[in-house]
């Protein structure tokens, strides 16, 4: 742990930290150079905004507007609040809007995004929606379904700082001569009611604030966050913008990734207090490894290994041997038009794409541009094609509630050593502390319960157990045990940048309710144990501590 690591725990009130069970989680998201929130005041520390900054809304969930601008939640340097280590932060800290700097991130993920399957019905149970969002000036297709959708809220450019979602696409691949399923919003830009009289809810972001060029542009999406200080506990996979011209707006792009020592078709990979390092190349991903292509979007599933193993076909991610990762290109990228390797089509800056067959050949479409509503090249239309600029696999909603808190709500921590709202105990590498929480449904005869803990010490031993008590917290170890009565043991595992997964979606995982041996419905309540082997830390060196606690209702 480095001194310049900070926590945003400590900048906000731990109410506002702690968001209810179930709800609908902001997502974490960038926004583009060229808008007018770059260089605005920051709601949570009220430093400058900069397109490298990751943000969340100001909001304990999407609301309606007006609302104040987003919060930072992470850096792009190795300021306030934790920072992904880009060297070109502080000088472009404070620089004004419509001018691009050298710190622009161009995707996002966390490793944690939903496992996409495919059953032989033609769905994709890992993942209950795709959510995207695309460039300005992007316009849909006409007819797609009513407002909001790309096709409505592009003619008065409201579309830039939305969030889609798509409305059932199915297994890929998916070729453009798949039925069109089109997209709906699923999260606006400001929250206000847009040209097509659509209203939902916001981030805080402008569209077409009178007085400007236009409005802001999100250019990177997480949604699988358990709460804002979040990014403070594990890695960051992102990539950084190229320096080619835009062909639609004949601007060249910030660059910031020669800048900063890539290029802009590698996924970059950043942990706390540390400088980022290339986490998958630009050449295994069947881009150009000189700066010609730009990886726009990001979808990634660490598999737990250490080091990006690459896809070589559809669902082989599903083994655990390697990692899922599904990716678009911006537009002008020098892969455009070249055929994909699943049709042979001209790849377009509307399709998610994804790595197969050998190493630096073309990816593969994986779901086609047309097939989300959106406008590409190979429809014959003298425009230009949509650009799909920000990705995430969705998990289906929560169903548990979290309780038993080392955040001072309740018992103390055994040295003081208390974690951020609705977090563990603090321990020796993450003073926020672990944090378990789930995704899916608790149904003993469709149990589709994913489970993570976040927050753990990096290579951590952790285990996750059940029980059929829930205990106040009992000071034990460095943290407080929240689960009594009669406890099994579920899975032991090692984290990986302070993360592991158990159950639904999970490679070689039993579902939860068969690893627990649950015959018939009723609450259980779960809690991870994991090793801290720091014997300095904490008065007590017992060497482990606990997350939070978790409560699940399992019906039949």
């Amino acid at each position: 742990m480095t001194t310049q690591r900070l926590f945003l725990a400590a900048s906000l009130p731990l109410a506002a930290l702690a968001a209810p069970a179930s709800a609908q989680q902001f997502p974490v998201f960038s926004i583009d150079w060229n808008g007018p929130t770059i260089g605005v005041p920051n709601s949570f520390t009220g430093a400058p905004i900069t397109e490298g900054d990751l943000l969340s809304g100001p909001t304990l969930v999407p609301a309606p507007g007006p609302l104040p601008p987003p919060g930072i939640v992470e850096t792009a340097g190795f300021a306030f609040p934790v920072g992904l280590g880009l060297g070109w932060y502080a000088p472009c800290v404070g620089h004004p809007a419509y001018t691009p700097c050298r710190v622009e991130v161009d995707a996002l993920s966390h490793g944690l995004d939903a496992l996409v399957r495919c059953t032989a019905t033609g769905t994709t149970p890992g993942a209950r929606q795709w959510a995207f969002s695309v460039r300005t000036r992007s316009a849909g297709i006409p007819g797609t379904p009513a407002a909001p959708t790309v096709w409505t809220e592009g003619p008065c450019q409201d579309d830039g700082a939305d969030v889609f979602v798509d409305l059932g696409v199915g297994c890929g691949p998916l070729a453009p001569t798949a039925p069109i399923v089109g997209s709906t919003g699923y999260v606006d830009g400001n929250g206000l009611p847009s040209c097509s009289g659509a209203v939902y809810p916001g981030t805080g972001l402008r569209e077409n604030p009178p007085g400007t060029i236009h409005g802001d542009n999100l250019d990177a999406v997480d949604d699988d966050v358990p709460d804002r200080a979040f990014p403070s506990a594990t890695c960051t996979y992102f990539s950084l913008d190229s320096a080619f011209v835009d062909p639609v707006t004949g601007l060249p792009n910030s660059g910031s990734a020669v800048a900063n020592g890539f290029v802009g078709g590698d996924v970059l990979r950043s942990c706390p207090g540390c400088a980022p390092a290339v986490y998958a190349s630009a050449i295994q991903l069947g881009l150009a490894p000189n700066d010609l292509d730009d990886l726009d979007a990001l979808v990634l599933r660490e598999n737990g290994v250490a080091g990006y193993q690459r896809s070589f076909s559809p669902y082989d991610w599903t083994s655990g041997q390697t990692d899922m990762l599904f990716f678009s290109v911006r537009r002008g990228s020098a892969i455009i038009g070249t055929p994909d390797a699943f049709f042979g089509l001209p790849i377009s800056e509307a399709d998610i794409l994804v790595p197969t067959g050998a190493v630096g050949g073309p990816p593969g479409i994986w779901i086609a541009g047309e097939n989300l509503g959106l406008r590409t090249q190979r429809m014959g239309t003298i425009f230009v094609a949509d650009d799909l600029d920000a990705l995430d696999s969705l998990h289906l909603p929560e169903q548990g509630t979290p309780y038993c808190f080392g955040d001072g709500s309740g018992p103390a921590c055994p040295c003081g050593n208390f974690g951020s709202a609705g977090r563990g105990c603090a321990n020796s590498q993450r003073p926020e502390g672990a944090i378990l929480w789930s995704n899916g449904t608790p149904s003993l005869s469709n149990d589709t319960v994913y489970m993570a803990v976040s927050g753990t010490p990096n290579n951590a031993t952790t285990l996750l157990f059940q029980g059929t008590l829930a205990l106040v917290g009992i000071p034990f170890g460095d943290g407080l045990r929240c689960v009594g009565g009669n406890v099994r043991r579920l899975y032991q595992r090692q984290a990986l940048c302070g993360n592991r997964e158990f159950g639904y979606g999970v490679p070689t995982d039993l579902p939860l309710s068969v690893q627990g041996n649950l015959m018939i419905p009723g609450t259980v309540h779960y809690q991870v144990q994991y090793r801290d082997a720091n014997p300095t830390f904490c008065s007590v060196p017992d060497l482990f501590n606990f997350s939070n606690g978790y409560r699940l209702v399992w019906a039949p």
